[in-house]
């Protein structure tokens, strides 16, 4: 979910096809920063990252399109609808502070939302499309916050995750209004 979020602070910073052009290059950097082993090992590796499949996604989704700001925000809010209801596979994320991350941001894509579309043109099912996912994936996930074991890392990295989703979280609704 981090490298979503910093793909579209990159591409508030740079402008849309550079910023996000510049965030993919970064997620292949770190994902083969982040292999080991031999070259095939390292080629392996680097296939198999989750982050680096997410941002090529998103990156191809918002070039395709052109508009980056609609498929991040329609992203921001599924990727926590998804999670929320989902019980088992690999983007299941049964950590309190992970869930509590990626709630803050699809509350983040809601208001850049609210920020950046002209609301006299947009139909308002669009808002409305925007509140109806969010608010059956806020309840999963209220349901299933009983099961939902405490961060099985150590305390100070979940705290350091959880900090810095909300300190990208509240840039990007900063950045529109400075």
């Amino acid at each position: 979910m981090n490298v979503i979020v910093l793909t579209v602070i990159i591409a508030m910073l740079l402008g849309a096809p550079a910023g996000i052009l510049v965030s993919l290059a970064l997620a292949v950097i770190t994902a083969m920063i982040r292999s080991q082993g031999g070259l095939r090992e390292r080629t392996l590796g680097v296939l198999r990252t989750r982050f680096l499949w997410a941002s090529a996604t998103f990156s191809l989704a918002a070039l395709l399109l052109g508009d980056w700001q609609s498929v991040a925000i329609v992203w921001l809010i599924s990727a926590f609808t998804i999670n929320a209801w989902r019980t088992h596979g690999p983007a299941t994320d049964r950590d309190r502070s992970r869930m509590l991350a990626r709630l803050a941001a699809a509350l983040t894509g809601l208001a850049m939302a609210w920020v950046s579309m002209n609301w006299v043109t947009t139909p308002i099912v669009a808002w409305l499309l925007g509140v109806g996912l969010l608010q059956p994936a806020y309840s999963g996930w209220c349901c299933a916050g009983h099961r939902c074991p405490g961060s099985r890392r150590p305390l100070t990295q979940a705290a350091l995750g959880l900090t810095t989703t909300l300190a990208m979280c509240t840039l990007i609704i900063a950045v529109p209004f400075t």
